[in-house]
């Protein structure tokens, strides 16, 4: 299991080198609001630019990172879905929403 300072390195690596390579000196890592999930990390992060301005055109379109705990790449959560409720989609393997359906139902 990773610790949050393993998961915030991950995030701002993705975040960096693979989401936002155009402009890696304007991503910020939010380190204290990482929260662990049974499947993974949440990290928030954001962009220099809306932190200096408050301009909201500047800011990310979504500011969380999801670093899941078995080593797979970090991603964003979709923005359709709560954040708390993806994490626990993916923790009970209903992942796509709803798929496969429990066994349990």
């Amino acid at each position: 299991m990773l610790s949050r300072d393993e998961a915030v390195a991950a995030a701002s690596e993705y975040l960096k080198k693979k989401a936002y390579p155009e402009k890696p000196d304007s991503v910020v890592m939010l380190p204290e609001t990482g929260i662990n999930y049974a499947y993974g990390w949440t990290v928030r992060f954001d962009f220099k630019e809306h932190i200096e301005t408050g301009d909201a055109a500047q800011a990310p379109f979504t500011s969380v990172v999801v670093v899941p705990h078995d080593g797979t790449d970090p991603h964003f959560s979709p923005t359709y879905l709560p954040v708390d409720h993806y994490m626990e989609l993916q923790a009970s393997g209903e992942w796509p929403h709803g798929w496969p359906p429990r066994k349990d139902r």
